[in-house]
């Protein structure tokens, strides 16, 4: 993925003390080598950057209201904004790239938080520049840090948020996924989501149906291990919902000591962004250690830890013990 990084302060919160190398180390290369160790080498963020100097903004900080639900055409004047700061001031327009980041410093507490712009990125004048933007805010320096990039980069890449519009960060997926929470104790993404980029192979994934009755045995390897084995199981309900059995074992990016064992969540591909697509079912993993069973009565499926071998685990998965159909709720 090849992007492009330009930095941007104002006349009423300059940059002072910043600079872009600094703003720059912040970000890079972490967020590039997240991606290098999340996606097991398939993806390269070549995170390109004008370290040059800041570009000022032609309004104050102040006048860009930016609040959440800031509208898609503001976004868009704030970001065509910085292009015409970085083109008063080179000969040519940003070469197109993947994903365009526009990074304020950390004197400017009035750009307050970081969303992605979400269409394709042109100057005024109609030049393409980017797929997406990425406009950074204070809350990266207040909060976030340089997994901010890898959390806003996901949608980039089509992945939805996955904390609730409103409510606890954590209400759908708990501690498990970088799309719900930055600062997650397993801050990666799901193995559904690595599959759907690529990252993880059709062989490395067992089918099954959830509405079928029998029992199925898995030898399931942890998400943050290089191993090409088994990654996932999906019980497939119909066109839009399944279940996912996953293992989480620390490592890789999932590096704050969070205790191993098997995440059960759901998916509804027919659910929106901020809405809940997926929710999680095992506030803790299941393990030999601690709880290493799981009934889900509205899926009909039950789970259950049998071995633990190295960075893998036995998984039994039992479905169609209950009444269970289709047409109730995935959740």
């Amino acid at each position: 993925m090849k992007t492009f990084t330009l930095f941007v302060d104002f006349v009423d919160q300059p940059a002072l003390n910043d600079t872009t190398q600094g703003l720059y180390d912040f970000f890079f290369p972490n967020a590039s080598i997240w991606y290098e160790t999340s996606s097991y080498g398939k993806l390269s963020l070549d995170a390109a950057a004008d370290t040059s100097q800041f570009y000022r903004m032609p309004l104050n900080a102040s006048e860009y209201e930016w609040n959440r639900g800031i509208t898609y055409e503001q976004h868009k004047s704030y970001i065509q904004d910085a292009l015409e700061a970085y083109a008063s001031v080179n000969s040519a327009d940003v070469a197109p790239v993947d994903a365009l980041y526009v990074v304020a410093g950390r004197n400017s507490p009035a750009i307050t938080y970081s969303p992605t712009f979400m269409g394709n990125v042109t100057t005024r004048n109609g030049t393409f520049v980017s797929k997406k933007a990425v406009t950074v805010g204070y809350d990266a320096y207040a909060k976030w840090g340089y997994k901010l990039i890898n959390h806003e980069t996901g949608h980039v890449m089509c992945l939805a948020d996955l904390y609730p519009a409103t409510g606890a960060v954590g209400l759908y997926v708990g501690d498990y996924n970088i799309m719900g929470n930055i600062n997650a104790l397993y801050p990666d993404y799901f193995a559904w989501d690595k599959w759907r980029l690529g990252w993880l192979e059709d062989v490395q994934v067992d089918c099954i149906s959830a509405l079928d009755k029998g029992v199925t045995t898995h030898t399931i390897h942890a998400l943050e291990s290089k191993s090409e084995g088994l990654k996932f199981v999906v019980l497939k309900r119909n066109e839009t919902q399944a279940l996912i059995v996953e293992a989480r074992t620390g490592g890789g990016v999932d590096d704050k000591g969070g205790k191993p064992g098997i995440v059960v969540y759901a998916i509804d591909t027919a659910v929106e962004t901020l809405q809940g697509p997926i929710r999680v079912f095992t506030e803790k993993p299941l393990s030999l250690e601690d709880r290493s069973e799981l009934k889900i009565p509205a899926w009909g499926a039950r789970v259950i830890v049998k071995e633990q071998e190295n960075d893998a685990y036995v998984v039994s998965i039992e479905t169609g013990w209950s009444n269970a159909t289709v047409t109730r709720s995935v959740f």
